[in-house]
């Protein structure tokens, strides 16, 4: 029978040796394909891959938009609904796989269940907290975090490039 490990390992392995340019990249599609959610999140703030936060922590950030983060992004009832319903079945646990489980029950044992905030999350924070964040988000100025298009030019496509050129990384 034909072994299919060495394939999908020498698989990632070359995906594993592209760079990737800091420019944008336009072949590859939004991670928010649904347009009334792109439209009404994107007025305000970046639109955030649903797959950042749980179907539970998406219920919490939609059913309390009169104060959403300390501002009132208040939708007609039928606009929030529908948007609700789009970010939660594109959520990190809508298709109930192995790999989303595990990293909910990370979560837990860290205390956090159905997160409102992405920038709370262990994968945020492991690459939010070195030094070389720390440099350039100085250099930015822009110290919250939450708006990752200022420093990854492709995060509308899911996609979080290193800096090219910036503090002599290549």
């Amino acid at each position: 029978m034909f072994n299919r490990i060495p394939i999908i390992a020498a698989g990632i392995m070359a995906l594993s040796m592209v760079t990737v340019q800091a420019s944008e990249i336009k072949d590859i599609p939004y991670t928010v394909l649904d347009e009334t959610t792109a439209s009404e999140c994107g007025d305000c703030h970046m639109v955030f891959p649903p797959n950042r936060l749980t179907a539970g922590g998406w219920g919490k950030i939609m059913d309390n938009l009169s104060n959403h983060f300390g501002e009132n992004a208040r939708l007609k009832p039928k606009t929030a609904e529908h948007i609700k319903a789009y970010l939660q079945s594109k959520s990190l646990d809508a298709k109930n796989s192995y790999p989303s489980k595990l990293l909910i029950k990370q979560w837990a044992k860290k205390g956090l269940v159905d997160p409102i905030r992405i920038t709370e999350t262990p994968n945020w924070t492991r690459h939010h907290t070195t030094q070389k964040y720390k440099l350039m988000s100085k250099e930015k100025n822009y110290l919250r975090g939450s708006n990752c298009i200022i420093c990854h030019k492709n995060a509308l496509r899911g996609m979080y490039e290193e800096f090219p050129g910036l503090y002599g990384l290549q």
